[in-house]
């Protein structure tokens, strides 16, 4: 599965990249070492978590990481869309 960057209707807490289904969930509890809001791919029988969501600073931008890669997601409100960004490749050589 790849992540590719664009913007997306947000529905909710969920939105479509080329028909699968992705998830902002909030834990149930709250974690010391770990942000509130993380990322989740959904299946009629799979759940896969992708990443925590880690705030920058601004309303309702977070970065993740998956695949080796760093994204920027940001909430839209204005237009009730998400907008992914990729921000660079992780070198973990």
């Amino acid at each position: 599965m790849q992540l590719r960057e664009g913007k997306y209707k947000l529905e909710g807490n969920k939105f479509y990249i080329n028909g699968k289904k992705f998830y902002i969930k909030e834990r149930k509890k709250d974690l010391e070492k770990k942000p509130k809001h993380f990322l989740a791919h959904i299946s009629p029988n799979n759940f896969q978590y992708i990443s925590s969501l880690f705030p920058t600073g601004t309303e309702g931008k977070y970065n993740f990481d998956y695949q080796q890669e760093l994204f920027e997601l940001e909430l839209l409100e204005q237009g009730g869309e998400v907008s992914l960004k990729k921000i660079e490749a992780i070198d973990i050589t």
